[in-house]
This record gives C-alpha cells, structure tokens and sequence, in this order.
C-alpha cells in the first residue's frame, strides 16, 4: 500500500504564507530550500519524509524549490541548497546548510524535541530508543 506524501512542496509565495498561518503559535514548520538539480537535496528527501510522519502532531514540513520560488529564496538570502529554516510563530529559529542528516535530526530534536513514537506518556524517550528505534520506524 502506498503512503501519501507527508512533505509539503510549496509553489508560490501564498501558499508559503498559508502553512506559516496555518501553523499558528504551536507548530513548527521544518523548511527546507532545494533545486531539483541539487543530488544532495534528493538524498535527504526520504528522511524528511520519515521526519514528517515521526512529528506529524507538532511540526509542518515544507520544501521550496529556489528556481521556482526566487522571491522567497532571496527574503530568507539563501545561497546554497539544501538550506534548512525551523520557524515557529513566524519566527526563524535557526537556519542551517548542508545535507547531514544527522545535523538535521539532532536540530530538529533541539528545537522540537523527540518524535511522537519514541515518548513515553511522560514524554520521555524509551530505553533504546536511539538509533535501533528510528530503524525501526
């Protein structure tokens, strides 16, 4: 059974501003700038994907792509790809480049905390819930 795309692309300004709206004063938004010619962009693309469903209760994850969106390329001066904001409540938190995907997780952890499936009812992360748990996933 295929799972639907938990990812958002954005294609225009408006819309960016809707998800930033819609995210009100709780969610996060996780963007992430592309180019569709950027090899390491599509590299992280399925664990962004896996992001999303892991924190699907408290955080929105966006891509945008630079060719097709110049006018928010240039409101958040992006200059390389792939360029990675968390917003919350309009504001920018942290804005950082590269592909490491264990830079994003760990950032996303900070700013957001554990994913959904690894809290306890106490929000606390299970014993072993490390790396073996996220394979899981």
């Amino acid at each position: 059974m295929a799972s639907q795309k938990k990812v958002i692309v954005i294609e225009s300004k408006s819309l960016f501003d809707k998800m930033l709206e819609d995210a009100g004063p709780t969610k996060h938004i996780l963007v992430e700038f592309f180019a569709t010619w950027c090899g390491p962009c599509a590299m992280i693309g399925p664990r962004l994907e896996q992001l999303a469903v892991e924190y699907n209760n408290r955080m929105i994850i966006l891509k945008i792509d630079v060719d097709s969106n110049e006018e928010l390329a240039i409101q958040y001066e992006i200059t390389s790809m792939p360029t990675f904001l968390i917003i919350k409540n309009r504001v920018t938190l942290i804005q950082f480049v590269g592909s490491n995907v264990d830079k994003v997780v760990t950032t996303v952890e900070k700013y957001v905390g554990k994913p959904d499936e690894l809290k306890d009812s106490k929000g606390k992360a299970p014993e072993g819930s490390g790396a073996q748990a996220v394979a899981k996933l």
